[in-house]
């Protein structure tokens, strides 16, 4: 069968928990309901991600590769592109896979894999046109400088030899601008319009105490960490006795390992509740039960994908200018409280929790944060390059 487009990911989409594929799905699924073929392609660790249908698995690797590929300090990410020179077969399955499909367009979701693209041309695949989907400029975020060149060199290969760049920001967009890129659009993020059923509410109650409870939600992304322990450090006094602070998804595994955490336990306990990776319904429950959603943001780049989801839930936000980055239209609505100082910080939850300040926003305000409002122009961009 041929596609129209042959879109090679970084991670599974079947089943989405972080920020990442979320976003992703979205513009899979946004491509699809647009009447276009889509063969979605995902290179990724099994062990990284267990969570993958049966259609995503043909290149997902085991735990020997994934050791193999992270040895002698290498990342998962930056390095992706090792795993074709661990199993040989594996390039050539991939790129048969992608023949046969015989796409017109080929997008690249995050640079990690920027080596394929003279493989395409050798195996007759030079006419397609390609895309790069970014959410960051990547090097950007990297901590060393060795690691900030290497992936400048592959965000800047797959600028230069894209037809089309997807950024998520204005700011990125122009750092691609300066770096030659042919043609860019800007598509930021969304999220879904949570709704709860009477009974899910009932068991998440009877599961929470009956506490107030603000809500957090990260992935396992240093940053998310990073600005919890700023924000909520040396105590988080500002959750009352009859109150926590509900930590949701893979920034748990961070927090709960950071010595931070250790040396703080007896605090956290009292205070905070971290439930982990959590399936689509328990979220549709705790933001709806929840007074207060906080994005302790103080660092990272590009925009956030938990900025939206709470601007939808319609419940009242504390966050940090970082959080807002891609949503500053949004700063002023009601019940939006922005401060990057951790002391103000703090305040501002607990007098939500203390005066039981309610939001005045509404979904009219915040509509054009559904992913179907935000991508609506996206597939359009698409069928250009295809005709």
């Amino acid at each position: 069968m041929n596609y129209d487009i042959s879109y090679i990911g970084v991670y599974p989409i079947s089943k989405p928990y972080h920020g990442g594929q979320r976003r992703v799905r979205a513009f899979v699924d946004a491509l699809i309901d647009s009447g276009m073929r889509v063969d979605y392609v995902p290179i990724f660790s099994a062990v990284s991600y267990p969570e993958h249908d049966r259609g995503e698995s043909e290149f997902a690797f085991g735990r020997e590769s994934h050791a193999a590929l992270v040895s002698d300090g290498r990342k998962l990410d930056l390095h992706a592109h090792s795993i074709f020179g661990l199993e040989p077969s594996y390039k050539e399955n991939l790129l048969a896979r992608i023949r046969r499909c015989s796409p017109k367009v080929i997008i690249f979701e995050q640079p990690w894999h920027a080596a394929l693209l003279a493989d395409l041309r050798e195996y007759g695949l030079e006419d397609a046109k390609i895309v790069y989907s970014s959410q960051n400029v990547e090097s950007q975020l990297m901590a060393s400088a060795f690691d900030r060149s290497e992936s400048e060199r592959l965000e800047r290969e797959l600028v230069e030899a894209s037809d089309l760049v997807v950024a998520c920001t204005e700011h990125d967009a122009k750092v691609y601008a300066e770096w030659g890129a042919k043609k860019i659009c800007v598509f930021g993020n969304g999220h879904i319009r949570r709704n709860a059923s009477e009974s899910l509410l009932r068991s998440w109650r009877h599961e929470l105490k009956y506490r107030k409870v603000a809500v957090f939600t990260g992935s396992a992304h240093p940053p998310n960490a990073e600005g919890f322990f700023e924000l909520f450090l040396p105590a988080p006094g500002c959750i009352p006795p009859d109150a926590r602070l509900v930590v949701v998804g893979g920034v748990c595994d961070l927090i709960t390992s950071s010595p931070l955490y250790g040396s703080n336990r007896s605090i956290f306990t009292e205070t905070t509740m971290l439930i982990g990776r959590q399936e689509e319904d328990a979220l549709n429950a705790l933001f709806e039960l929840a007074e207060v959603v906080v994005l302790p943001v103080t660092s990272g780049g590009g925009s956030n994908l938990k900025t939206a989801e709470a601007l939808l839930s319609l419940k009242p936000i504390v966050g940090t200018s970082k959080s807002f980055v891609g949503f500053e239209d949004y700063r002023s609505l009601d019940g939006v409280t922005i401060t990057d100082d951790p002391t103000k910080f703090k305040r501002a939850v607990r007098d939500i929790f203390l005066f039981g300040e309610k939001s005045k926003r509404r979904f009219e305000d915040v509509c054009n944060l559904t992913w179907e409002n935000v991508l609506r122009d996206y597939p359009s961009y698409i069928k250009e390059l295809l005709a």
